[in-house]
């Protein structure tokens, strides 16, 4: 488990990763990262990846396109 610092700066809250959590994560300094809640209710942090956005957001057009039958489905 790797355990995370949080500072206030100027701007706001700032999680400060340790040498090891940047390995892990494979970040450098200005780098972008996405957290994300998980469906069981963890956190996931991982490098702002914008083919993953597009991805993403890819998917939830399709759900927004498909809710009523979906929902008709699930009855």
């Amino acid at each position: 488990m790797i355990i995370l610092k949080i500072t206030r700066t100027e701007e706001g809250l700032a999680i400060q990763l340790s040498p090891e959590a940047e390995q892990v994560l494979g970040v450098a300094d200005g780098q972008e990262i996405a957290l994300e809640l998980s469906d069981r209710g963890e956190l996931v942090m991982a490098p702002l990846d914008m083919s993953f956005e597009a991805r993403r957001e890819r998917g939830r057009a399709f759900l927004r396109r498909y809710d009523k039958t979906f929902q008709a489905l699930a009855k």
